[in-house]
């Protein structure tokens, strides 16, 4: 609590924060010194009213209303502190995001992955002779896309640019929920296997796991030695590009970049895909690079109330249009996850899709997922569901 009271004291209430609330993300904290003091005095009481549980678990921790607070406030700090400080006091809370735990075996991702039999040799499990470079593509990208995440991995590794992959998730979601001392357990797992097998370079496939990882190397999980490089960045050094001849959105010639939440810290992912686009075919979004929108799945929100992981979507959508783009492009499956599931039918991409020509099976996913949840896939209460995914550390 020491950062939530220092956060309360700090800050001038100069309204930057509350801007951005208004203009697009749709939370309703106002500013953060008087909602940080709220947290830490209901802490102390021992009970969180409605308001602020509500406003803990709808808010996105997207950054966006605190990447310019002249005094240094971080939203995402103060709310993940808030997010633990009521699973102390609810631990029981914890289980409504239970197929997110993804420390252990029994998760929503690794069960989706396991009914679909989808399976990749994981370099940090030793499958892989030897692995100084490794290609971290994120557990997203490896359930939703496994076809495409295969390419891409042959691509790098016949490069020479990594050694193996692997389908770990970076451990964020635990972070995002508050279960601190779980999420530093993990991430203190990933660090002794990257040790364990020399790992000295990571190739990141998604924004957050960039991030994650990287908040890792500074809390001391993970060796601060080991060299973080965005993906598609590596791909645009390889030489690759989006041809201005292709099968997947052959008629779209201006495209519109929807830049992750925590790729707004330093833009690697969304520069380098500006990058990998024919030149001149960039149309910009009203709010994009630091003051970029959530698309809607951010802080796993969807488990607490869905419709606000859907105003927010939609909001997305809507600037998208009005830019008047023929195609938006995403450098994460979460997010173009979520913004087709405001509308179906628009054109929305993956990068790596157009790059590479191979199109995310979005349908099959969709019904692989329903028929997981009415097998009872989501339940985790099987043998070894609860078992940790990193056994040795945990």
């Amino acid at each position: 609590m020491d950062m939530v009271l220092d956060s309360a004291a700090r800050c001038i209430e100069c309204g930057a924060c509350t801007r951005i609330q208004d203009e697009g993300c749709g939370c309703a904290f106002g500013a953060w010194g008087p909602f940080a003091t709220r947290v830490a005095g209901e802490r102390e009481r021992g009970a969180f009213s409605q308001e602020s549980s509500d406003l803990l678990f709808t808010c996105a921790m997207c950054g966006a209303c605190t990447i310019d607070c002249p005094v240094g406030i971080d939203a995402p700090a103060v709310v993940r502190a808030g997010r633990e400080a009521f699973l102390e006091l609810h631990p029981d809370a914890a289980s409504r995001w239970r197929p997110m735990h993804v420390d252990l075996a029994g998760n929503a991702l690794a069960g989706l992955r396991a009914s679909r039999g989808i399976r990749f040799e994981d370099a940090l499990n030793g499958e892989t002779d030897r692995c100084e470079s490794l290609f971290f593509p994120g557990c997203t990208l490896t359930t939703y896309a496994p076809e495409l995440t295969r390419a891409v991995s042959e691509y790098l590794q016949q490069a020479g640019e990594v050694d193996g992959m692997t389908t770990l998730c970076c451990g964020n979601p635990l972070a995002l929920l508050g279960l601190a001392p779980r999420y530093e357990t993990y991430a203190r797992g990933i660090g002794k296997r990257c040790a364990e097998r020399g790992i000295r370079r990571i190739v990141t496939g998604c924004p957050n796991c960039h991030h994650a990882l990287r908040r890792a190397q500074e809390m001391g999980f993970i060796d601060a030695g080991i060299e973080m490089c965005a993906l598609p960045r590596v791909l645009a050094q390889m030489g690759a590009h989006v041809p201005a001849t292709r099968t997947i959105e052959a008629d779209a010639r201006t495209f519109s970049v929807h830049d992750s939440c925590y790729d707004r810290y330093d833009g690697a992912f969304g520069l380098s895909v500006r990058a990998l686009l024919p030149q001149g075919s960039c149309r910009e979004m009203r709010h994009h690079g630091r003051e970029s929108l959530c698309c809607g799945s951010g802080g796993l929100v969807s488990y607490y109330d869905v419709s606000v992981c859907e105003a927010r979507r939609a909001r997305r959508m809507a600037e998208f249009r009005e830019c008047g783009a023929d195609c938006l492009v995403t450098a994460c499956t979460s997010c173009a996850n979520s913004m087709l599931r405001c509308d179906a039918g628009a054109p929305v991409r993956h990068y790596l899709e157009l790059v590479f020509g191979i199109e995310i099976d979005w349908p099959a996913l969709r019904r692989a997922s329903a028929a997981f949840a009415d097998c009872g896939g989501y339940e985790f209460s099987g043998e070894g569901d609860d078992e940790p995914i990193l056994p040795d550390y945990a």
